[in-house]
């Protein structure tokens, strides 16, 4: 595939906003993925499950962008009449990856927040909670990877123009209804997903600034579901639109920008730990600054940590702080971290202190 010409780009045409919006966000995710990976395995030395999901789902995400990138090329974006015959074969097996590219990279992407929200939330309701999302999203995930691999069979009839190949392909109306049951229902598991972390944060007290920037990350969900939506009026735009290629190129567009958004929400943790450390000024804090409680693991030592709420049912649990990104969000700050509404103390074994059974009061964000 060469360089597009200006006479490719054809005035009216929306191939440039597939190139544009591609090529925009990938340059954007790349230094997000490789500022989370940094803060992850250089500055925290704890890369988690989540980490390694959402680079395959923004690996899989920069996948549906070249082959949209490759449909638009040959002709997305270009209504019927102006796309050349012989383009069109190339243009329908770009198509086909598109589809299930964007369902396998948006599930790997939901699968990494869920596990995120894992190691956030410890109570065994908000487990159950999770594992249920888990289930629905990869179970929808695997369903419709299958669905639209197999909606022709073998699949190489999808792009079949002259009639000769053998096999059969789904009713068009029957694929219509999918796409848009399945819009349907990843609407509805992104607001679930979204709408969870918010018990997570019943009990805590926290600084204004700081609740506006945490509330600000999971906020940026409704972004995802925003876009989600709108790929989701374009999916019920193109059934019946008789220049379906030309539609095709926002409906693709949406596409990437909800995976996109998803992928920097769920990052959004990991980039304020750069935040804090070089522009601390932006997130309230002085920088920096000691931990006059050690390290949370090394030899010989350990930290644990119980609770006693103020209802006296008793909570108890061990917390690695470098596992994952909650220590991330909670913060170092003095007056900034975020406080528990109950008293908690922490026992500190250590074989190298010469005072053993040490119990002291502990604060979340300090």
């Amino acid at each position: 595939m060469g360089f597009l010409t200006s006479r490719e780009l054809e005035s009216g045409s929306r191939q440039a906003s597939v190139f544009g919006v591609g090529g925009a966000f990938v340059a954007f995710i790349s230094a997000v993925i490789a500022a989370r990976v940094y803060v992850r395995v250089v500055m925290l030395h704890a890369l988690g499950t989540d980490d390694v999901l959402m680079v395959i789902g923004s690996i899989l995400g920069f996948g549906l962008t070249a082959a949209s990138m490759a449909a638009a090329y040959y002709g997305v974006g270009r209504h019927a009449v102006d796309i050349p015959d012989e383009n069109m074969v190339p243009m329908l097996k770009s198509i086909y990856s598109t589809r299930i590219v964007y369902v396998l990279s948006l599930g790997f992407v939901k699968v990494s927040l869920l596990i995120f929200y894992l190691r956030l939330d410890h109570r065994p309701y908000m487990k159950w909670v999770v594992y249920a999302l888990q289930f629905v999203v990869v179970g929808l995930t695997i369903a419709s990877v299958f669905i639209l691999a197999f909606s022709c069979f073998p699949p190489a009839k999808f792009w079949d123009l002259t009639g000769e190949a053998e096999g059969k392909c789904m009713d068009p109306n029957s694929q219509q209804v999918f796409y848009e049951a399945n819009g349907i229902l990843n609407i509805i598991t992104d607001i679930c997903i979204y709408l969870a972390p918010i018990p997570m944060l019943w009990g805590v007290r926290i600084s204004r600034r700081r609740k506006g920037a945490l509330f600000g990350v999971f906020g940026l969900g409704i972004l995802s579901i925003a876009a989600g939506c709108v790929r989701y009026d374009f999916v019920k735009k193109l059934a019946h639109n008789p220049d379906q290629y030309y539609t095709l190129a926002d409906s693709l567009n949406w596409c990437s920008i909800e995976i996109y958004v998803a992928v920097f929400c769920g990052s959004a943790p990991a980039l304020s730990v750069l935040v804090k450390t070089y522009a601390p000024a932006l997130l309230g804090s002085s920088g920096p600054t000691g931990n006059s409680h050690g390290h949370p693991s090394g030899p010989g030592g350990s930290y644990r940590f119980s609770s006693r709420p103020t209802n006296r049912r008793r909570l108890s649990d061990t917390i690695d702080l470098n596992g994952s990104q909650d220590n991330i969000i909670l913060g170092e700050g003095r007056s900034e971290g975020i406080l528990m509404k109950t008293d908690i103390h922490m026992e500190v074994n250590d074989a190298d202190s010469t005072h053993h059974n040490r119990q002291d009061h502990f604060r979340f964000g300090k």
